[in-house]
């Protein structure tokens, strides 16, 4: 299928974006996209003046933080009807040339073979080290054509079929930010057996978390108090689930019995930490799923 008879909408979430890393994060893949969705998150702040007299760009402020599965549901609703292939980026994401068509074209290879993809997205790797970013647990399996299949991906630069949302559903806004994009990859997979894909042979210029710091032999992403509160409460949440698979419940299980006693101690505004870590235990374990 050639790229002109298929419509690519892209969807960005913005929080507290910073002008010029957002400008060269939409400007990569632009061209590629036939149109694209800002949803603004941020707090009292209108961004519209930085879009103006652009009629790819369509912008929608929200005024508060809705979380990132609301807006990008938000955005979802405006364009499904009228899009083939949904593409999401953060916001401080840098995607390679020829990002979109690189995934496109093998998609296309995907499903001709058979293969039902549910999403297919590029290696992300750490810009601040030239590292890539590779599963602890599950670093993907090699299937040919410089393609890895896994269990889940990352939500930015990932290319969806629209049908995969008709069959799974929208992004889970209860989960407000932490994990929505692996529990829709693994409701897809429940729902309409899907399967995913990375792209080897594209690489996503990515930053997780606000900074890495060593811990033991390695480095770890360190989130904000903030984040810390989604994390700790979407994992109660999450282990409640059937269809979440069992090595992410145990693996994270472990991660955050260590992260429990690490960043209260190590890491700076401890109490505040400590807060976060403890409500959002309470609240995942006594809220409804």
């Amino acid at each position: 299928m050639e790229r002109n008879s298929v419509i690519i909408t892209g969807i960005v979430v913005l929080y507290n974006p910073e002008y010029n890393l957002l400008k060269k994060s939409i400007d990569s893949v632009y061209s590629q996209l036939d149109y694209l969705y800002v949803i603004d998150n941020t707090k009292g702040i209108n961004h519209a003046d930085w879009f103006q007299n652009d009629s790819k760009i369509l912008y929608t402020p929200l005024s508060d933080n809705l979380g990132i599965a609301e807006a990008q549901n938000i955005a979802l609703d405006k364009c499904l009807d009228k899009s083939d292939f949904i593409f999401f980026l953060d916001q401080d994401s840098i995607t390679p040339d020829f990002l979109i068509e690189s995934l496109l074209n093998k998609f296309f290879q995907l499903k001709k073979s058979g293969v039902n993809v549910g999403a297919i997205g590029p290696r992300p790797y750490n810009r601040d080290e030239g590292k890539k970013y590779l599963g602890s647990i599950k670093k993907g399996i090699p299937i040919g054509n410089n393609l890895s299949e896994v269990s889940e991906l990352i939500n930015s630069a990932s290319l969806i079929p629209v049908e995969a949302f008709r069959k799974a559903g929208l992004m889970d806004s209860t989960l407000f930010i932490d994990g929505v994009d692996h529990e829709w990859c693994w409701r897809a997979k429940y729902r309409g057996n899907y399967r995913f894909f990375i792209d080897e042979d594209t690489l996503l210029s990515h930053k997780l978390g606000e900074g890495d710091r060593h811990f033991l032999w390695k480095k770890v992403a360190i989130p904000t108090p903030f984040r810390t509160y989604y994390q700790y409460r979407n994992f109660f949440r999450l282990l409640k689930r059937g269809y979440v698979p069992t090595y992410w419940k145990v693996s994270n299980a472990v991660k955050y019995a260590v992260k429990l006693f690490y960043y209260p101690l190590f890491i700076s505004p401890r109490k505040e930490y400590l807060r976060n870590i403890f409500n959002g235990i309470v609240d995942g374990i006594t809220m409804s799923n």
